[in-house]
């Protein structure tokens, strides 16, 4: 779902109905994550291999992540359903539960939530209109991610295409201050010569293309 919503493929209504289905019906289930949509099975024998191809290799990163990338998709889907809107408002509730409880005893920054790679998963969500649209939220975030800015155009520890992909995925004037200072950077990686053709390097330069079209 999540390559379609990238590269604008048409996907019929009974296909988004399985597919929205499917993430309700893991809303709760074992190794869900602050009561939002919890991975298989399968899911939790490996390392979750994220969209643009880095790896979360810690269980409650896999289990976080997913939850809110499983948020996010639903909300895309746009389906109106009582069951869907029902286990949305709770998969907010469980998360903000936490972001307050990590804020409140960890001393967590307000706009980010555990480790990068997850504040990159909470931003995509929150660019969907999760946690109830808290637009704070995602801009206190977007400051966050200005703080560790480096010369080569480039976020000190943050997974740098899963970070691109979230950027991209934001109507923010503060995102697309982010994407033109990485743009440098992103005509560096085009440049080089990929092996390899496989799903993840072609999303990557997918979204390289996208984000320097539109910082131009």
């Amino acid at each position: 779902m999540s390559e379609a919503l990238l590269f604008g493929f048409d996907i019929d209504e009974n296909e988004k109905l399985e597919i929205a289905y499917f993430i309700v019906g893991q809303h709760g289930a074992p190794y869900s994550y602050a009561n939002t949509f919890a991975p298989t099975d399968e899911d939790m024998k490996a390392d979750l291999i994220l969209f643009t191809g880095e790896k979360v290799k810690s269980w409650a990163g896999k289990c976080h992540t997913l939850g809110e990338e499983a948020s996010r998709i639903l909300r895309k889907l746009k389906i109106e359903d009582q069951r869907i809107k029902t286990a949305l408002s709770e998969s907010d509730d469980g998360l903000q539960k936490r972001i307050n409880d990590h804020l409140s005893r960890q001393g967590g920054t307000f706009g980010t939530y555990c480790c990068k790679t997850c504040s990159c998963s909470l931003w995509l969500n929150l660019s969907a209109g999760g946690l109830n649209n808290n637009i704070q939220m995602q801009l206190a975030g977007l400051n966050f991610l200005k703080q560790f800015r480096n010369d080569e155009g480039t976020w000190n520890g943050f997974p740098y295409y899963y970070t691109l992909y979230a950027l991209n995925e934001i109507s923010s004037a503060l995102a697309i201050e982010e994407l033109r200072f990485a743009a440098s950077s992103i005509e560096k990686h085009l440049k080089r010569r990929v092996s390899i053709e496989n799903q993840y390097a072609l999303r990557k330069k997918f979204i390289c293309e996208s984000i320097l079209e539109k910082a131009s």
